[in-house]
């Protein structure tokens, strides 16, 4: 995997889907240090490897003090994984979902109405990030002024480790863990509604959640809230940009929408590939995988594989999207899929309903995120009118 397939993942995954579809990559680096894994690219083997716990093990990070991401809830295979997942759902209960849309509309607002006026804006530095960094902030219960801080937290984690290295990568846990430990001591005393309040109450078997895992719980949610739906949300805002066709409907038939953010999370998913770790010597696609080794399953190209979607490099918002794994498969299937459904939905509701005419500003190509994790941009200049 080099910087140039990452540009241009798209050609590289249907190559390697017809000629290694199953392969090791020796020097292919993980966010948190780990290196060297089986690359999988066809659609029925990371089907296979994200659902299958029993043999591809979602408990491959290493577990340590400095390291608490290896102890979240996307670290646990069956029966924990269970237990832990079901405390958490609560918190996205439909019911709570739909208090949170009227929050999410002003935020929304808020966000767009400075740009208005000039019709032109960074769309990834002035809405896809902060949006979800004040959704997530907002339902964990994380104080309005330490959201640019989280978002640099978050930066750190999810990068490149041969880019930024593994000490910023442990030294932004170690920062946010401070963080919500001060968080927990505050709503140990003074519960209120939000999800730490929630965690610090929830119990497994009659069991309180420990400390760790309530650290590990926060910091996991956090990142996922932020990374993956700021990368759906700039995505979006590619793919309309670019095919004014699409664009053109939408403004007319905002009916469509829901379906075309759907054919998003295919054609462009936030998540490129899902790490696993092997728990037993397995074949697959021809090759003999050992116990211990990671592989790597690309949803990405899993999405355009041409034996499950017909003509797969055309975006169609009339196709059928239910076997796309955009947001995994199997027991460790999103759990806030629904919220980010919905924070895209109301934001290209109202996005449509003030702008039109939606390009990308003249004068140079935007800037994709270094990442073989989360596909999306470092920035996104944009022009458009205002209606």
């Amino acid at each position: 995997m080099t910087p140039t397939t990452l540009k241009s993942p798209t050609s590289w995954h249907q190559q390697m889907q017809d000629e290694q579809p199953v392969y090791f990559d020796p020097a292919f680096r993980f966010y948190f240090g780990g290196q060297g894994a089986w690359q999988v690219y066809r659609h029925r083997d990371v089907q296979r490897v994200l659902s299958d716990y029993e043999v591809f093990s979602n408990e491959y990070m290493p577990k340590s003090d400095d390291n608490l991401l290896g102890s979240n809830l996307n670290q646990t295979d069956p029966p924990r994984h269970r237990q832990l997942r079901a405390l958490v759902t609560k918190a996205f209960a439909p019911a709570i979902m739909a208090r949170l849309e009227t929050w999410i509309h002003q935020e929304c607002m808020d966000l767009l109405q400075p740009a208005l006026a000039k019709g032109e804006m960074d769309f990834v530095k002035a809405f896809s990030i902060p949006l979800p960094g004040r959704v997530t902030a907002q339902l964990l219960g994380v104080p309005n002024q330490d959201h640019d801080q989280v978002n640099a937290w978050i930066n750190a984690i999810s990068g490149d480790p041969a880019v930024i290295g593994m000490e910023a990568y442990f030294q932004a846990q170690r920062e946010m863990g401070q963080l919500f430990m001060s968080l927990l001591q505050e709503r140990t005393k003074a519960p209120q509604a939000d999800l730490i309040s929630h965690l610090l109450q929830a119990e497994i078997d009659g069991e309180k959640l420990s400390v760790p895992d309530t650290l590990a719980f926060c910091i996991a949610l956090l990142i996922a809230g932020n990374e993956t739906t700021n990368g759906f949300l700039a995505n979006a805002m590619y793919t309309f940009a670019t095919m004014p066709d699409v664009q053109a409907h939408l403004q007319t038939t905002i009916a469509d929408l829901p379906p075309a953010l759907n054919e998003v999370l295919r054609y462009q998913p936030p998540v490129q590939s899902m790490c696993r770790m092997a728990k037993m010597d397995v074949e697959l696609g021809g090759q003999l995988i050992r116990k211990g080794d990671l592989v790597n399953a690309w949803l990405s190209a899993a999405n355009r594989d041409p034996t499950v979607f017909h003509d797969p490099e055309t975006f169609n918002i009339h196709r059928d999207n239910i076997k796309m794994v955009s947001f995994g498969h199997g027991a460790h299937y999103c759990i806030g899929a629904m919220l980010a459904r919905m924070e895209a939905k109301i934001a290209f509701e109202i996005i449509f309903e003030k702008m039109k005419n939606i390009t990308l500003k003249p004068g140079g190509m935007p800037t994709r995120n270094p990442s073989t994790i989360v596909a999306g941009f470092l920035d996104l200049p944009i022009i458009f009118d205002q209606k």
